[in-house]
């Protein structure tokens, strides 16, 4: 078994993750790309997985990463002699507490874009325009039936599990924004898609089969022109997209299209907007997470 995943197995176990989470820990290092592959490698790893889950260290030092992990430049670090903690060259205690909001510090963590309060807010808005949790959306679908069956953690960690994927939530965003980055300064944007589609891909952000036209776009639109966000480069590069498919597809842009474009503008990467937007489709797993608990 390769160094890597048995240290997580380690780490995992030594963290009190139940047999089920090391198990998926394992495989998520692993980066099994079939299912065939997944069981594949329980069955050839069993012992290896046993092993590791019984011989892990004790929680009374940091782990370690290896060195080819580690960064000069690392997103944060414990400062004992301060008794504070360093995020992206900002002390927490002493630069961030009481100073910016929590998704400020959250869009420095995850992409290192240092949010104005208003800005901030316009995604916390943002962030409410996506608070769908209808039991009947797939991934809230699996959480509610695991929650039945296994608990809490089980659920929440199945819900992650299901969304986490190029069809659903967070992930279109990002891949939205890549669009955008392929399209831009592009001498026809319409020529440009054309040769897209043609090459058969597939693009993100635009339609939501399973619902129809997304009834969040008006709330989007309005969010977007009352902190003046409707009008920025990758805002005004989107609706030349929505246009284009509107008249070859019959299809219109989606939520996850709209903020992507928001985002870019703001200075996201692709990737830390797809991050940055996990917080907002968590809160409908942990809705149903404890639904169970609660009823």
């Amino acid at each position: 078994m390769d160094a890597r995943v048995r240290k997580n197995v380690e780490l995992a176990s030594a963290c009190g993750a139940p047999p089920a989470m090391v198990l998926a820990v394992a495989l998520m290092a692993e980066g099994a790309e079939t299912l065939e592959d997944a069981v594949k490698f329980v069955r050839d790893h069993h012992d290896d997985l046993l092993a590791a889950s019984r011989t892990h260290p004790t929680l009374h030092s940091l782990a370690e990463l290896e060195p080819e992990l580690r960064t000069d430049h690392e997103i944060a670090r414990i400062l004992p002699e301060s008794r504070d903690h360093e995020l992206r060259g900002r002390r927490v205690f002493g630069d961030l507490v009481g100073k910016k909001s929590f998704l400020q510090v959250a869009a420095l963590a995850i992409d290192g874009v240092d949010l104005s309060a208003r800005d901030a807010e316009l995604l916390e808005h943002l962030g409410v325009n996506t608070q769908l949790a209808d039991p009947g959306i797939w991934p809230l679908n699996v959480v509610r039936r695991t929650a039945a069956n296994a608990g809490f953690s089980h659920a929440v960690v199945a819900g992650i599990a299901s969304l986490l994927n190029r069809n659903m939530a967070a992930e279109p965003v990002g891949a939205f924004l890549t669009v955008l980055d392929r399209l831009e300064g592009a001498r026809s944007v319409d020529a440009q898609l054309d040769d897209m589609l043609a090459r058969g891909e597939r693009i993100a952000g635009i339609g939501r089969p399973a619902l129809g036209p997304d009834e969040r776009n008006a709330q989007v639109f309005a969010l977007a022109a009352a902190y003046g966000r409707d009008c920025g480069p990758s805002f005004r590069l989107a609706l030349e997209v929505d246009a284009y498919f509107r008249r070859v597809k019959k299809v219109t842009i989606n939520s996850a299209g709209l903020q992507a474009a928001i985002m870019r503008d703001l200075g996201f990467s692709a990737r830390g907007a797809t991050a940055f937007c996990v917080m907002y489709f968590v809160v409908p797993v942990l809705a149903h997470a404890c639904f169970d608990e609660r009823r």
